[in-house]
């Protein structure tokens, strides 16, 4: 705003709606300042940047426990968190405590006994 451009060429500049450029460009006059304001609800324990690490350290050790990574974030940060915290984090970046199911491979008899029966029901209708 201050460069000469409207809200809205501001807005396209930015990518976001033009009601976010107009709040924020009105508290920005008012308070002097664009600080995020206060929002309800208990505010988060780990930082972005820890929950990054914690992401980080349980796919650079597939094997490690849920305890030893609340333990190796306490030696780096100093503050304790609790294992649930560990695990909803894990759980938002896409780490989950299950392990992928792995079938007994068929041996050759298997695997034609199988194509035989696929072959004698593909017509079926059960």
């Amino acid at each position: 705003m201050e460069m000469g451009l409207s809200q809205a060429d501001a807005a396209r500049r930015l990518n976001v709606p033009r009601s976010v450029v107009q709040r924020l460009w009105n508290q920005y006059q008012s308070e002097d300042s664009v600080s995020r304001r206060q929002v309800s609800g208990r505010p988060r324990v780990t930082t972005p940047a820890e929950d990054r690490f914690l992401a980080l350290s349980a796919r650079r050790r597939r094997s490690t426990t849920v305890p030893q990574l609340v333990a190796d974030h306490f030696v780096a940060s100093g503050r304790r968190i609790s294992a649930t915290t560990v695990r909803k984090r894990l759980h938002n970046a896409g780490l989950y405590a299950r392990r992928p199911v792995v079938c007994v491979p068929l041996n050759g008899r298997q695997r034609r006994a199988r194509l035989c029966w696929a072959r004698e029901y593909v017509s079926s209708t059960r």
